[in-house]
């Protein structure tokens, strides 16, 4: 193609049950290609064996994720235009018996012949958060995606969300769509759930507490007031261990915005980029998740903390109660009220019943309501 769009199809193999079955599906993930949102693309499109017709996915994941046998894959850059012509051209294609699973939240400008479902998981692209402040780049983005989705929006059937707080902010802002809760996980957390029970709560000392932070640098992440929480606590002689997955430029960055330098956070160890076995690892590992987030549209990390039975300190917002009942939470635009939660956790644990879907099972309810 020549809207920067390249194409493969992965070799045929034999026909699954679901395959046969009739039912296709075209997958929109143009975007998505890191952490919570990679995970449970790689668990979906693996869930797809069979039924995936056409699927435009980030140039960023190429040569890093399986796909099913049959489907034509279209990697895409990060220009907009062409994540734009690139999904309505595969839209294009589909009959009134399809579906298309824009898995990024981004639907077509021009409504196809089959049924669309939207995956709205950047709380971003619907809320703007009060002290969230992103780089020029990003911010045009933002604000580009932003226009598609409100352009599109009505092109979609249903949009599907994660959390009950994420499904009041889309009626909130677009009235009148039909918004349904379906979270999804990956199959390793699915195992994991039905096996759920409540710790006793422990009390350690502080230099035997360790906190773990697993995310990136965007800056609704809130490294910078977290780092500030440690220096406070390390001001005062407490040395709890916290863990953090920055990239050494990232975490470099954070410290300058923070305003303090590595010997102030003497208790502050970067591990880096680590593989989603290794997060969880060190996850079990760790006294407690640390989740200092302003905004999320999920917040996978509250998930795995929950099923691995870790206690959690997260801000006191919505989203977070709508996943996991943390152990304790705190103002996320103050570092003494973070450095307050911690102090009360080490000195001194439960989540709401909610239907989480398979990766499977979400393919399944896809295919179950394709008929027009």
């Amino acid at each position: 193609m020549s809207i920067g769009v390249s194409a493969f199809t992965v070799e045929r193999g034999a026909r699954s049950g679901s395959e046969a079955a009739g039912g296709r599906v075209f997958l929109g993930a143009a975007g998505v290609h890191f952490g919570g949102g990679r995970i449970l693309l790689e668990a979906l499109v693996h869930a797809m064996e069979g039924t995936l017709q056409e699927a435009l996915i980030d140039e960023r994941v190429r040569g890093g994720v399986a796909f099913p046998r049959g489907a034509q894959i279209n990697f895409v850059g990060q220009s907009p235009l062409a994540r734009c012509l690139g999904l309505s051209t595969m839209a294009a294609r589909m009959t009134r018996a399809d579906v298309l699973f824009c898995f990024n939240g981004l639907p077509p400008l021009a409504r196809p012949a089959g049924r669309v479902v939207s995956y709205l998981q950047a709380s971003y692209l619907i809320a703007r958060e009060p002290g969230v402040r992103y780089g020029l780049v990003t911010r045009a983005r933002i604000a580009l995606e932003r226009l598609w989705l409100r352009a599109a929006i009505r092109n979609c059937d249903e949009i599907w969300v994660q959390t009950p707080s994420m499904a009041r902010a889309v009626l909130a802002r677009i009235p009148g769509v039909d918004v349904r809760v379906v979270p999804v996980v990956d199959e390793e957390l699915a195992k994991l759930l039905p096996a759920l029970e409540r710790d006793s709560a422990q009390a350690v000392d502080y230099g035997a507490c360790s906190f773990i932070f697993p995310a990136d640098a965007m800056p609704h992440k809130n490294h910078a007031h977290l780092l500030q929480a440690w220096a406070l606590l390390a001001s005062q002689g407490q040395f709890p261990k916290l863990y953090l997955t920055l990239r050494e430029p990232e975490f470099d960055a954070v410290l300058r915005s923070a305003g303090l330098v590595a010997g102030q956070i003497p208790s502050v160890e970067n591990l880096g980029r680590l593989p989603r076995p290794q997060v969880l690892k060190q996850m079990r590992a760790s006294s407690a998740l640390l989740f200092p987030s302003r905004t999320e549209s999920f917040g996978l990390p509250m998930l795995e903390a929950r099923a691995l039975g870790v206690p959690v300190l997260a801000a006191e917002r919505d989203f977070v109660r709508d996943v996991c009942e943390p152990a304790q939470t705190f103002d996320p635009g103050s570092p003494v009220s973070i450095a307050a939660a911690v102090r009360r956790f080490v000195e001194g644990r439960g989540a709401p019943e909610t239907r989480y879907y398979s990766a499977a099972d979400l393919v399944q309810r896809l295919l179950s309501r394709t008929a027009p």
